[in-house]
């Protein structure tokens, strides 16, 4: 109940605050799209739910290296710098886990539903093959159980990352827009580093500035997120 209630108030506050309206006019914006990246999100998140409960079961009982206060931790230097650690690890994980899913095989029988929606809405979130979306789920949980992390951490982190996941796909994070037009660049989840390193990095502003793109956003939206992405 909970996720499904935090879907729809952060879904509904990127696509009412963010989303360029136009865009739904366009050719490629789908018939009853809307209906159907929330119907496929609902799914999505059910299914999610059952197979992420004994990852959840495993924490309460112990089984993780999470911890309560600073003092059962590695030390309070180690309260911010966890937050870094993540983000090295998650983003790691994440893209070449994502480049798995762009293998022929993985990519037709699950990763391409999410790809029909080219141009998608912040509600597309969660619309992907629930076996995938729970595999790419995997590393903000694995995290806490390879390395210590507190439980207000893990908790700020998988609030955060899926309130990134609405923002990926509002339309004005031109990085990740540029992935949902061309399937072969910019794979990277929170930063674009793993693109630059494996060479699939595609600057946004020289993808959009492009005359042979079928589809253009308003150059208001063309702005990198202070170059975090």
């Amino acid at each position: 109940v909970s996720s499904t209630l935090l879907f729809f108030i952060f879904g509904s506050i990127c696509y009412y605050r963010h989303f360029e309206p136009t865009l739904k006019s366009h050719p490629k914006f789908l018939k009853n799209q809307v209906r159907q990246e929330i119907r496929e999100s609902m799914l999505t998140l059910f299914i999610g739910n059952v197979l992420t409960a004994p990852i959840f079961v495993a924490q309460i009982r112990g089984y993780s290296k999470q911890y309560g206060s600073p003092e059962e931790g590695p030390g309070y230097w180690y309260e911010a710098a966890q937050f870094l650690f993540f983000l090295a690890f998650s983003d790691t994980m994440m893209y070449w886990l994502h480049r798995l899913f762009h293998l022929p095989l993985l990519f037709n029988t699950m990763h391409k539903g999410h790809h029909r929606f080219i141009i998608p809405t912040p509600f597309s979130a969660y619309a992907f093959n629930p076996i995938e979306a729970y595999i790419m789920s995997l590393p903000i949980h694995a995290y806490g159980f390879i390395l210590p992390m507190s439980k207000f951490a893990y908790l700020v982190i998988f609030l955060m990352t899926n309130i990134w996941s609405f923002l990926l796909h509002d339309s004005q994070d031109t990085f990740h827009t540029v992935h949902h037009k061309n399937v072969k660049f910019n794979f990277g989840q929170f930063l674009p580093l793993w693109d630059q390193l494996a060479g699939t990095h595609q600057d946004p502003v020289h993808f959009f500035s492009s005359k042979k793109r079928s589809v253009r956003f308003p150059e208001s939206r063309h702005k990198e997120r202070a170059n975090t992405k």
